[in-house]
Parts: C-alpha cells; structure tokens; sequence
C-alpha cells in the first residue's frame, strides 16, 4: 500500500525547520517494516500540498494551531486524488468538530500498535474517531524512520546558536508519559499519564545509528520529563559514557527538559560527564498563586526551580527557564513577581544559591493559551477564567490589539514578521482585562530587557 505523511505548512513559526516531528517518523517505521511503501512529505516551509503524489493512504500530522493548514490539505487530496483514505493524528486529535468532513479517521493517541490495522480497516468508524492502545514495550518499536525525511532532522537546538558539532541535530525519546497533570496541559488526552522509559541500552543504540548512518551528535530529548526518574537518567548516562561511538560522552551533545522535581546534584553532574549541555525547566510562573491553581503536584512555590536552575548551574550546565505569561490565577502581583524573578536569575546576586554565573542563560516565555483536551480547556470556571473566542479576527483586524476575540496563532511571543501583538487568551474572574493585557506587555517587556529571551 502507498503511504504519504505529510508535516502540514507553519507559517507562524520563525524557524519551521527546527526540528522533523518524532511521531510520524515512528509511525513511517513501523508501516515500512511490515512492507508498505512510505514515504513524508515535509510543508513545514509552506510547501504547498500541490506538489504531492498521488497515494492509498495520507496521515497528516498536526496540532490545534495546525487545524486550518490540515483541512485545505485535506480538501485538496480529496478534490485532486478522490478516492484516497486521509488520516490525521497528533494533538490535533483533540479537535474533532473543527477538523474537514474530507478527513476519514481522527487517531487519538500513540498510535505504533494500531497504525497497521488502521491503514488496512475497510470500514471507517461511525464517529470517525480511532483510540489507540499506547505500546508498553518501548524497546520493541523500530527507530524512527529518519531516513525518509528529506532534509535536516533540525537545526540549532542549542542556546545561543551554539553548535558543538556539525551535522545539525535530531529529537530523540527515551521515555513517554508524565506523572504530572498540569491544568493546562493537553498530554494526559492524548495517552495515559504513565510513564514508560525506554531501556538506556536502545536510546543509545539509536544515538549510535544517528552518529553513524546520518553525521548527528547534537541530540534534543523531548520527553515530557526526561528526569521523572533519576535512576534512569543515570543508567542512561552511564551508557552513553560506555559508548566509542559517542566519544564515551565526549562526541556527542545533547540537552533536556526537566521538572524541577526530582532533582540532585549529582544527577547533573552524571548528564554533563554524558555530554548534556543544557537543560529547560519549566518554571511556569514566580506567582505561587498562580502555580498552586494550574499545577500544584509539580510546583507551589518558585523557590523549587531556583534551586533546580542553580544546581544545573553549578555542574556546567546552561539553563532556559520556561515561562508563561496571561495565565488562570494572574492578579495585581503575578507581573512584579516574575520580573523579580526573571532578573534575579538572569544575573549573578549573593543568596543561598550564589554562583559565579548568572543561573540563567536564556529565557523562553509563551502566552498562555488553553489548548483543546487540557482541564483548564474543557473547565475553565474551576480556574477563575473564561475561553476567549479562538477564531481569527476579519483581515482587517488581525493585527489590532483587543476586541472580542484572540486569532487561533502560535503560542510563541515571535513569529517570521517579528513581536506578535500580546493579547490574552481569556478573562479572569477577577482581573480586569485591560490589567491582564498589561501585565502581559510588562512582563515581556521585562523579559526582553534581560537581553535573554529566545526569539525562535
């Protein structure tokens, strides 16, 4: 059977080339070991569908940012091929009512297992919809197919550019899942919070084929928490410090996201010796109000990833702290709080976690936008606030601040034309919001003054 992935067109993003999308380099192993011929097709660059052949089966990947990319491709297959079968999966998923008549099946989940009876199933389900089972076995699924991804696997992943190795770099996996169920997170949707790690033995295995088949040493993991287990983050490191292929550490470079909890120092200084470069830790916000409404299991207080960020920091690591801004809980004090706390770890102050470098090297702050499938999604009224409409103003408006709704848009501060217009996501019960919007603006402001916020 002929099988086509297709990465939908982003226009938004500054850098649509930063890295190929795991899932569907999983998915293209998984169908070309059991000896179908596929192959992906990468719009990211706002290729346009146009250029596509024709095929038995296409699975458009995307997510809810993605939904009016995936319904003209999905009109146009079906306008230009007819009797195809279109398939459409990732977070995307979670939008069923938004998503083309012209779709076939909506997959929800991981989907490694079912992905053959799906492309062979000659009758589509009433709704439209298929769940799947997530694998339990990590280690038994084929690495992603990266050999069928024309073109770099990403690009420069690090902070500042810097490029430690050439050949560009690729996202890797060791585990899924996170014991985590942050109130605006869409994940435990999408698959069941538990977390699954793949064996240290197979993730550098696959780092090794990476090195040898493709030239890439520069790795990004993008588990949802690469240190929800520090034993296995350790025997991870251990591998790859045995490895001659990785330069035992020293020929390979890769950073993380992390939780900050838990967390040790001597689980840092195992990830430096195995060549980890830098770490992201999901600050979230320095308002502990904020932090006890929208993710009180991970975080309560800032002073967790203030010790997290200076124990990075004294084992070598660079650090990029994640914040949001217009989030549920915001008040009079959210802005001067995280401003405090943006530039007390954007330079080096005396305190209890003094280093001789700032403890913290970049900063990556999003507008907070309650994406389909979160809790704080489907209840906002638990969380003090109110969805404002997600639909995309007229062409006249789409540049102006205000009015009664905020255009469907990257979450990311920045797009290809420079600073998006700050405009919140929704209302709070009890925050004006004229107040939110400035307490928006000042606190990007302020993030911008440190001269280390990312702009990608």
């Amino acid at each position: 059977m002929r099988i086509c992935f297709i990465n939908p067109p982003r226009p938004w993003l500054v850098n649509p080339h930063a890295q190929a999308p795991i899932g569907i380099l999983y998915l293209a192993a998984a169908l070309e070991r059991a000896g179908h011929d596929v192959r992906i097709v990468n719009c990211a660059g706002h290729q346009q569908a146009r250029q596509l052949n024709v095929a038995d089966v296409y699975c458009i990947t995307g997510t809810w940012l993605d939904v009016p990319q995936v319904n003209e491709i999905a009109e146009f297959l079906k306008g230009t091929f007819g009797r195809c079968r279109i398939l459409v999966g990732g977070p995307i998923a979670l939008s069923p009512d938004e998503l083309s008549d012209d779709i076939d099946v909506i997959v929800r989940g991981e989907a490694e297992a079912d992905i053959l009876s799906i492309v062979d199933m000659e009758s589509i389900p009433c709704s439209g919809l298929y769940t799947c089972e997530p694998p339990d076995d990590l280690d038994a699924l084929p690495f992603p197919a990266r050999h069928l991804w024309a073109g770099p696997f990403g690009g420069n992943v690090f902070i500042g550019g810097e490029n430690y190795f050439g050949g560009g770099s690729t996202t890797i996996l060791s585990s899924r899942g996170c014991p985590y169920d942050c109130a605006f997170c869409a994940s435990s949707a999408l698959a069941p919070r538990k977390v699954r790690f793949r064996s240290a033995e197979s993730v550098v295995e696959e780092m090794e084929q990476c090195v040898v088949d493709f030239g890439v040493r520069q790795f990004r993991f993008s588990d949802e928490n690469f240190n929800a287990c520090l034993h296995r983050v350790e025997a991870l490191c251990d591998a790859i410090m045995s490895s001659k292929i990785l330069g035992h550490g020293d020929g390979v470079a890769w950073r993380a996201s992390i939780a900050v909890r838990p967390i040790n120092v001597g689980t840092f200084d195992y990830m430096a010796d195995a060549g980890c470069k830098e770490v992201s830790i999901g600050v979230e916000s320095a308002d502990s109000a904020v932090l006890e409404l929208i993710c009180p299991a991970k975080l309560k207080s800032p002073n967790g990833a203030v010790k997290a960020l200076a124990m990075a920091t004294s084992a070598g690591l660079k650090t990029r702290a994640l914040m949001m801004v217009g989030t549920p809980g915001e008040n009079a004090d959210t802005a001067r709080l995280n401003i405090d706390f943006m530039h007390d770890i954007c330079n080096t102050l005396p305190g209890p976690w003094s280093t001789e470098r700032a403890l913290c090297d970049a900063l990556a702050v999003t507008v907070f936008t309650p994406m389909p499938g979160s809790d704080i999604y489907n209840h906002p009224e638990r969380y003090g606030c109110r969805i404002r409409g997600a639909q995309p103003p007229s062409a006249g408006e789409a540049d102006t601040v205000g009015g009664d709704c905020a255009p469907r848009r990257s979450v990311c501060l920045y797009g290809p034309d420079g600073a998006h217009a700050l405009e919140p996501t929704i209302e709070l019960d009890d925050f004006p919001l004229d107040a939110l919007r400035q307490s928006m603006r000042t606190q990007v402001a302020a993030a911008e003054a440190t001269g280390k916020i990312g702009r990608g």
